[in-house]
């Protein structure tokens, strides 16, 4: 057989592959999550001639194709084993760090989604002027631990960016919960972050919570007793960059030391129809995403009620890092409504009258926040 012969049947053959592809891409149901990167996949994006004009359409699309190609999760690990057969210190966004530990690059928001952000926000706080706000936004690893990064490696200014948002809503009359401090403060004494997994250690969010405590003017009252539940904890950072780290985590739960303090929550879920007195589901910690034994998988929303003498009503909008901060934050509200703008829906001016409203607090990680357009989505429906 002649070159020319040869080149044309290889022609053909790439051909009828991309083909096959197309049609296999087509007929095969969209991912919603990636367990891997632990994120939400682009849905298939509606055609509008606002998003087309404004340029929206065209750049979700892009991300459609690129989050539901065939067999994406495979080719993701296949580059993860090659970058790490080569000895590489970076594999799919993911660094290794010294002391075993792993850490993404840091987010910086674009002006347009910032700009967007913080717009909507600004409408919601004019809307509901009564209503106590508050936002959480929880700095990365890469941030607080940065001189654990391999040498000569920098990451994106995070703090630039998260600077710029907290000058900004407090302008409009939210009260900013800023943590960096307190966080630098504690890294030699407490684990802050899991060192596979992008989270914040239940350590780090009851850091966090001791200092939501004192801006949000909240009783403090319960004495809480860490029990380790899980020795070889393996998170999202590991599965996405394919590095074997060579110390698992260990997962903690918190429990209440003085009963006497601790009123018992009931828990509602939604999306599930189901209730439960229970904030950690065991059962999850035998799973994959171990995480998930704070709340289960993410919910669009849910309902906590707590016999407290307090009457106030929380609405918590957030990410997975709010997860394991919830158990501490309830036995201070009569009730608590938590919501996902990532995979919430409905109307939030609803929930906010017939549920009576008194606060709201927002708990992000710079990370998520920086890169999602969700919440700005919710509050402008």
């Amino acid at each position: 057989m002649n070159k020319k012969a040869m080149s044309s049947i290889l022609g053909l053959c790439f051909i009828v592959l991309l083909a096959v592809t197309f049609i296999i891409n087509i007929f095969t149901p969209d991912k919603g999550f990636s367990e891997e990167e632990n994120r939400v996949l682009q849905e298939k994006p509606e055609f509008s001639l606002s998003n087309y004009m404004e340029g929206r359409y065209e750049s979700k699309l892009e991300t459609y194709v690129n989050d539901q190609f065939l067999l994406r999760n495979a080719f993701i690990k296949i580059k993860a084993t090659a970058d790490v057969t080569a000895g590489k210190l970076e594999s799919n966004g993911v660094y290794r760090c010294k002391d075993n530990y792993l850490m993404e690059e840091l987010t910086v928001p674009s002006d347009k989604l910032l700009e967007n952000t913080l717009s909507s926000l600004k409408q919601f706080k004019r809307q509901y002027k009564k209503l106590d706000a508050f936002f959480l936004l929880a700095p990365n690893a890469g941030n607080i631990l940065e001189e654990k990064l391999p040498n000569f490696t920098r990451l994106n200014d995070q703090d630039q960016s998260m600077d710029k948002f907290f000058k900004e809503i407090k302008r409009y009359g939210y009260t900013p919960i800023d943590v960096r401090d307190t966080f630098a403060k504690h890294t030699e004494d407490t684990q802050i972050y899991y060192r596979t997994d992008h989270h914040w250690t239940t350590d780090g969010a009851y850091l966090a919570y001791k200092q939501a405590v004192k801006k949000m003017k909240l009783t403090d009252e319960v004495t809480y007793k860490p029990y380790v539940v899980k020795n070889d904890f393996r998170g999202t950072l590991a599965s996405k960059s394919g590095f074997v780290n060579g110390v698992n985590d260990a997962i903690k739960i918190y429990m209440p030391y003085k009963d006497k303090d601790y009123n018992n929550s009931v828990i509602y879920y939604a999306d599930t129809k189901t209730k439960t007195t229970e904030f950690y589901q065991l059962d999850n910690l035998d799973t994959k995403d171990a995480y998930t034994v704070f709340g289960g998988s993410n919910h669009p929303m849910y309902t906590i009620k707590t016999p407290t003498k307090s009457s106030k009503r929380l609405l918590l909008v957030k990410d997975s890092y709010a997860n394991s901060f919830i158990p501490f934050l309830a036995q201070s509200y009569r009730e608590i409504v938590v919501v996902d703008p990532r995979y919430f829906f409905d109307n939030i001016d609803d929930i906010i009258k017939a549920e009576e409203i008194t606060e709201v607090m927002f708990l992000y990680n710079a990370n998520t926040f920086f890169n999602d357009n969700s919440l700005e989505m919710m509050l402008s429906s």
